[in-house]
């Protein structure tokens, strides 16, 4: 009898493991310093299963395509697979309400990111971008439309970064929250500015030298 209750009871937390596995919610939020930024946002479905990614920082709508002046940036959505596939790419979700994440009701408008997708159990990367900086091709290491290029809204007309499509009186900013519900674990991997990446480097080459340095005064 107990080997029996031992059993059922492991059987219980394995379902029960893996049922949870794929049913957390994770909200995340940034802000970008230039026009062409791109945030990734990490995250592994446990099972296959259909998760649910928006953005909440467009603003709440006020008739038709209407906007709340101030609010964020429009947004653009990438999903990639492990190996960095493109899954989908989105622009508007058209999708004007609210959702639930976490027991909080974010509000999302026209011009928000909102997407549902069947993905089967695995690792993926969701890329955040401002319009129009679209991926370059199907693979993430590609890059995208306006690298190098870090203040392209300018070309719409706009004075100021994250003004984008709309007139110069509609003063964006560079703030993004997005969602992810439903999925195993989620994480925020901010990509590094080249210039982080210059500093890096040559951190990294004066501390080789300094070794180098160091050993043969020791030898």
């Amino acid at each position: 009898m107990k080997k029996l209750l031992f059993v059922l009871l492991a059987v219980f937390l394995v379902f029960g493991m893996a049922g949870s596995a794929g049913a957390l919610d994770f909200d995340f939020s940034g802000t970008f310093t230039q026009d062409n930024d791109i945030d990734l946002l990490n995250f592994t479905v446990g099972m296959d299963s259909t998760i649910t990614i928006f953005s909440s920082s467009w603003g709440n709508e006020m008739g038709g395509d209407g906007f709340v002046a101030g609010a964020g940036f429009d947004p653009i959505l990438a999903i990639w697979d492990a190996a960095g596939n493109l899954v989908n790419e989105q622009d508007d979700g058209h999708n004007v309400g609210s959702t639930l994440s976490n027991g909080v009701a974010y509000s999302h408008g026209t011009w928000d990111s909102y997407y549902d997708a069947f993905l089967t159990a695995g690792s993926y990367t969701a890329s955040i971008g401002q319009y129009a900086n679209f991926a370059n091709g199907s693979n993430l290491s590609s890059g995208f439309n306006y690298d190098g290029n870090p203040t392209f809204t300018q070309a719409y007309g706009s004075q100021t970064y994250f003004n984008g499509v709309w007139s110069s009186g509609d003063a964006r900013t560079g703030n993004w929250d997005f969602h992810i519900l439903n999925v195993a674990q989620a994480s925020h991997n901010p990509v590094p500015e080249p210039s982080t990446i210059l500093l890096m480097g040559a951190g990294l080459l004066g501390m080789v030298g300094y070794n180098r340095k160091r050993f043969s005064k020791m030898s």
